[in-house]
């Protein structure tokens, strides 16, 4: 599969946070399918001495309509979120987008609904500054 434009600068992303990339793709098996979500990753929490396991589709919303980039991202989240629970791997799924995009586009009513109601997390970064800026878990 190709890379998202943005691939790259999630992954430096998240190591400057301190997570640990584990799979370049994460390759998931589930029913007869073979997907491969962008990044996983995980952090250890010295406090608690747990670890916290990651999987991330990184999503650039760089097309000609970004009702249909929606769409798009929103099918594979689904079906990987669907593998993940299928295959009982406890990871948990993040998509990754643009502080841009997150601030015109994802606020649009309908669109901040329907990630609220299905329960998509989201890692929100910048560009320029090449650094996660929000972590929203659901």
């Amino acid at each position: 599969m190709a890379r998202d434009l943005f691939h790259q600068l999630v992954r430096e992303a998240l190591e400057a946070d301190e997570w640990t990339i584990t799979h370049d793709p994460f390759v998931l098996k589930s029913g007869g399918l073979r997907m491969e979500v962008d990044l996983a990753a995980e952090q250890v929490f010295a406090a608690e001495r747990e670890t916290e396991q990651i999987v991330i589709e990184v999503k650039s919303f760089i097309g000609k309509s970004k009702l249909n980039d929606f769409y798009e991202a929103k099918g594979q989240y689904d079906l990987y979120r669907r593998g993940l629970r299928k295959e009982g791997i406890q990871r948990k799924l993040y998509l990754a987008i643009d502080v841009d995009i997150f601030e015109s586009f994802f606020q649009k009513t309908l669109i901040a609904e329907t990630l609220e109601e299905e329960s998509i997390s989201l890692i929100v970064y910048e560009i320029s500054t090449k650094r996660i800026v929000q972590w929203i878990t659901r």
